[in-house]
């Protein structure tokens, strides 16, 4: 860029005045200089001569002062030109600043993919414990056909909490080292009471990110139909098996589907692996299309009913299940099922053909 030698010179004399401190720009009589008298002397006399300096002079004639050479302005670099002109056009260079960094949770850098995600079944008579985190939010998840009317929070200060969807409340601390409670309530009349606890980035814990509940607050309704029954063929080896399940009846009170039985759909009678209590064990486990059958004879007198779940996605999930004769019935084909008896359980493994 080509530059005008006076604009270049009048820029260079405007940085260096600037640069010039306050006390070189105000004029200060030197101690040397002589007053120069107001009229010219009278021939014959001396003209008095008044000295400047604080001092008596001890001759009547001030001494010749020396001429003092002219100082010329040094040369402006070219750096201090152009970063003037930068300036002048409002480019300022940038500023390379480091954050306070050090605040990342080490409990994330060997967490499994779920970690952070907390499932629960529905409960009528309990209280559901979250972990949140400082900097962090946490939603909270309630069943598919909830609906929040109202929420009440116990520390409006230490926790902010909104509600996200009909179903839905987000969660965020203000801090770390509070804990509070919430409850939210719901169109049917449920009320799901929260214990809330904030901890900071350096917890040794990783934080509940999603906490879903799982379950329906009212249970889908089912519709009986008229059952199909198939006979079961002569010398069919399923035929002892048949003769529990030809007519099942459900307890009274309760509505399950009723589907047709076909005895020639049974299989698996030696496809599934057992292991858990001896106590659990049947005499025998098979199935068909839609309900698998644990067939427990005559040990079934006196024995608790069990409860049957499913894994589905890593979770537990109670199934539906009835007694016929000494059939225990479970409502689902799926490969593994638990039956569980207090502390004992027996694990089921279907490894034949779906």
């Amino acid at each position: 860029m080509t530059v005008h030698p006076a604009y270049r010179s009048a820029l260079a004399a405007a940085l260096l005045l600037s640069a010039t401190p306050t006390l070189a720009q105000t004029p200060v009589k030197s101690l040397a200089q002589p007053s120069v008298p107001m009229s010219p002397p009278v021939p014959g006399k001396t003209a008095p001569v008044t000295s400047a300096s604080p001092y008596p002079s001890s001759s009547p004639v001030s001494a010749p002062q020396p001429q003092i050479a002219s100082i010329p302005p040094a040369p402006l670099p070219d750096s201090a030109y152009q970063q003037a002109v930068d300036q002048a056009e409002g480019r300022f260079p940038e500023m390379d600043r480091v954050g306070a960094g050090g605040q990342i949770q080490n409990a994330w850098n060997d967490s499994e993919p779920r970690h952070g995600i907390y499932a629960t079944r529905l409960c009528e008579d309990c209280v559901y414990k979250v972990r949140t985190r400082e900097f962090m939010s946490t939603t909270l998840v309630l069943p598919e056909d909830a609906e929040i009317t109202q929420i009440d929070l116990g520390d409006a200060t230490g926790f902010k909490v909104q509600v996200r969807a009909a179903n839905m409340v987000a969660v965020r601390p203000a801090a770390y080292g509070l804990d509070t409670n919430l409850n939210v309530y719901t169109k049917s009349g449920a009320v799901y009471p929260f214990y809330l606890r904030s901890e900071g980035f350096n917890s040794v814990h990783v934080p509940d990110l999603v906490v879903r509940i799982l379950g329906r607050e009212r249970p889908e309704e089912i519709t009986p139909v008229a059952p199909s029954v198939v006979p079961a063929k002569p010398g069919d080896p399923a035929g002892k098996a048949v003769h529990d399940l030809a007519n099942p009846k459900p307890a009274e009170g309760d509505f399950v589907r009723t589907i047709a039985f076909d005895p020639a759909k049974l299989r698996g009678w030696k496809d599934y692996r057992l292991w858990g209590d001896d106590d659990l064990k049947p005499e025998v486990v098979y199935r068909d299309d839609v309900f698998t059958y644990i067939r427990y004879g005559d040990k079934w007198d006196g024995m608790e009913l069990s409860t049957a779940y499913v894994t589905i996605d890593g979770i537990d999930e109670l199934v539906n299940s009835r007694v016929q004769g000494s059939t225990f019935i479970v409502e689902s084909v799926n490969p593994l099922i638990t039956l569980k008896n207090g502390k004992k359980f027996l694990c089921l493994q279907y490894g034949g053909k779906s």
